[in-house]
């Protein structure tokens, strides 16, 4: 992905000037089909709606990316793709790609805060100029997955509990600087419904529930099913970010009307139970991704195919240690429970233990 000269020095401390309002330089922008987005300033949220290719009946999504990505970034393009593909959604995504770069530790992380804010700010604008909250659904992912719930959180300070979003889900949210004590991240009091796909936790993945309704896939952690063996962290390349990506992919195969199956899930105690077959006395039809019904609540697991078509219908809420779907999974190079010591002890209930392998 990148050269080693252009490679992201993840700590690296790289000042940005703020010249230029955050309102200003960062856009929302609305797609249509084929035809050419239309780009406009946060500031200027509200004229969306004015636009002919707006269409205030159908669903409205935002997405929100992540760290150091933009609009041409794979994953923007394959979640705008398969909206395209429905003809069913007014399409929005957040660019905010000179805020989500540098360090992220010192520029990214407080900058998705400060974005979150103003985004917050051109939403409730919005929704107070006509567009429908009933059908209003944001969607982010790692850093993005943490801002979407920013936004939905300040929506619903800023109106005074008047207005709260009906749907925010987050693709791996992101874990670095949002878990621990006093620190702030998503949570199910963000929107009236969040659901949270959990693809890497432990390290660039929230490894907490925090959702109405949580995913693990694959137990939720590294390596998810078909990605290569990771040898260091912090590099930042397709190989090292195969399992937290997993997640975005799997949102925008959960999308295509036209799949043979879906991503059903039971929900368990932990992977360990999964595994066992010790699954809730539940009807195992809950399915993650775009679909998920607003009554699922709770932690559930599934395993998925090793490549696209990854979902695999009802036969995935059974355990198998086929190796075409276990190729490599869970083979972490890092040591969770150790990881788990040095930040802190966690509630089990809030916090997934470390998968059991």
């Amino acid at each position: 992905m990148w050269t080693d000269a252009q490679s992201p020095r993840v700590f690296a401390v790289l000042k940005f000037s703020e010249s230029v309002p955050i309102a200003e330089r960062n856009k929302l922008i609305l797609y249509h089909g084929s035809n050419q987005p239309e780009i406009y300033q946060v500031a200027e949220g509200t004229q969306i709606l004015k636009s002919q290719n707006f269409d205030n009946s159908k669903k409205t999504v935002i997405y929100v990316h992540g760290y150091i990505e933009n609009q041409t970034s794979v994953s923007v393009r394959t979640v705008v793709e398969a909206y395209n593909q429905r003809n069913d959604y007014n399409i929005i995504t957040l660019d905010w790609k000179e805020d989500a770069s540098g360090s992220y530790l010192f520029n990214a992380f407080p900058n998705s805060m400060k974005v979150g804010d103003v985004v917050s700010k051109a939403v409730l604008n919005m929704i107070e100029e006509g567009l429908s909250v009933e059908r209003l659904h944001l969607v982010g992912h790692s850093l993005g997955g943490q801002m979407v719930g920013r936004i939905g959180g300040e929506v619903k300070r800023r109106s005074g509990g008047r207005v709260v979003l009906k749907r925010i889900s987050a693709l791996d949210p992101a874990f670095p600087g949002f878990y621990g004590p006093f620190l702030k991240h998503i949570t199910k009091d963000d929107a009236e419904f969040v659901d949270v796909i959990h693809t890497d936790a432990w390290i660039y993945g929230a490894p907490a529930s925090t959702g109405t309704v949580d995913f693990w896939p694959n137990s939720g952690s590294a390596l998810q099913p078909g990605c290569p063996t990771r040898h260091d962290i912090f590099q930042l390349d397709e190989n090292d970010l195969c399992s937290h990506w997993r997640s975005w992919r799997y949102w925008a195969e959960s999308l295509n009307q036209k799949n043979s199956q879906q991503f059903h899930a039971v929900p368990a105690k932990n992977w360990r139970s999964f595994k066992q077959g010790n699954v809730g006395e539940y009807d195992p039809k809950v399915v993650m991704g775009n679909e998920c019904p607003s009554s699922a609540s709770g932690d559930y697991y599934l395993q998925t195919n090793a490549e696209a078509p990854f979902a695999r219908g009802e036969a995935g809420t059974s355990y198998t240690s086929d190796e075409r779907i276990m190729s490599d999974v869970n083979s972490n190079f890092i040591d969770n429970e150790h990881l788990g010591d040095s930040l802190g002890n966690y509630n089990e209930k809030t916090y997934a233990e470390s998968p059991s392998y």
